[in-house]
Parts: structure tokens; sequence; C-alpha cells
């Protein structure tokens, strides 16, 4: 029988508890806990910034609404990776109004969105919320990406550039 003993003071009056338990049980100091959380895959990049330069275009290559530049490439290089061997990416940036689906240049150039893509062609939508995946079989990672303009109306001339932010979660 186990017998627990505690004193109370208020007021100067003393008041003594005893509480009486069967033998091996202990009452009211029972503490329950959780541990939580998580082993991850971890990857670093080799840049924290890359840049596709999509040089300069011909009126003549962008010859109706639709008609697009070649698609250029430029990809982050991954370093330290470990158990990463896939990759969900987001892009986020600001899209083209009558088609969500390309990026809005800035500059001075008219008539002309930025389209794009992984380096194995899957589209990507700048919305910063809808992923596309990477996979690599084993040894560093590359995530490639391209980009080109693509003619939404009447061509004028001048610079079109855009800036996007990449998230990456390692998988």
């Amino acid at each position: 029988m186990t017998i627990r003993i505690a004193s109370l003071t208020k007021g100067g009056i003393a008041a003594l508890l005893m509480a009486v338990t069967p033998e091996g049980t202990r009452a009211d100091d029972r503490l329950d806990f959780e541990v939580t959380g998580a082993v991850v895959a971890s990857c670093g990049l080799a840049d924290q910034r890359i840049r596709i330069d999509l040089g300069s275009v011909a009126y003549g290559d962008l010859g109706r609404v639709g008609a697009a530049s070649p698609w250029r490439r430029a990809a982050f290089s991954g370093v330290d990776c470990v158990g990463a061997t896939r990759a969900a990416v987001t892009l986020r940036a600001r899209p083209y109004p009558p088609d969500p689906r390309l990026l809005q240049p800035e500059g001075t150039a008219r008539g002309v969105a930025i389209e794009m893509r992984t380096g194995a062609g899957e589209s990507i939508v700048p919305d910063g919320k809808t992923p596309v995946g990477f996979s690599w079989p084993g040894g560093a990672p590359q995530l490639a990406f391209e980009a080109r303009y693509v003619r939404t109306g009447d061509v004028g001339a001048g610079d079109a550039t855009a800036t996007a932010v990449v998230e990456i979660t390692w998988e």
C-alpha cells in the first residue's frame, strides 16, 4: 500500500491530505508526452541564382501570334545531397494576365510573354502553388529550366525580362 501525504497552508491553517492507493499504482502522477519530428532528405545548391539568356529575337522569328523563340536552358546544380532523389519545385512570378501559364515580362518590348518549362519539357505555371517534379537516379541533381518568348500580339522592340522565385522541396 502507498500512502501520499501533502500539506497545504492557507491563512495559517494547515490541512493534511492522505491518499491511500493499492500497492503498485500511483494516483495523479502519470505524465504523457509525445515526441514528434522527421528525418528529411536534404540538398544544397551550387548557385542561388541562375540566368536564362533568351538573346535577341528578330521580328521574323515571331511571325504570328503564338509563334515562339527557341528554348534556352539553365540549371541549378545540387551539392551535398543526402537521401534526396526527387524534388518538388514551384515557381512564383508575375503572370501574364490574359494567359496565367505565361510570365509577364518587364521592359519596353510589347506583344510577347515568357513561357517556362522543366528541362524534361513539363510546363511550369508561375503561381507559386503548382509543383513540378524532378528526379534523378543517383549522384548530384540537375534542376534544368527552359524559357522562351511567345508572341501574344503586335510586337514592339525592346527589352523583355522576368524574375521568378523558385521554391524547392527535397524528397
